[in-house]
């Protein structure tokens, strides 16, 4: 069976990857496909898992300008 890389960064990674490991391309590139797999097996990211969250506080609405030392000194009762 083969496989053709046709984008050079792709190739030069894996070449890379592969000196770097003391392993041919070949095996670097089923090692990085493994792990992969694996992750996806595992289940969703923490990324896709804080997802709904994220959407949701993306989704409140603009509570105005950003608090500054004066609103917090007010706030204490601290106001010169």
């Amino acid at each position: 069976m083969g496989l053709s890389i046709k984008n050079d960064a792709v190739e030069m990674l894996a070449r890379d990857l592969a000196r770097r490991h003391g392993t041919g391309v070949t095996e670097i590139i089923h090692r990085a496909l493994k792990e992969k797999a694996e992750r996806d097996a595992a289940g969703p990211t923490l990324w896709e898992k804080l997802r709904p969250l994220h959407e949701k506080l993306r989704a409140l609405p603009d509570s105005g300008p950003a608090p500054d030392r004066d609103f917090y000194d007010e706030l204490s009762g601290e106001r010169r």
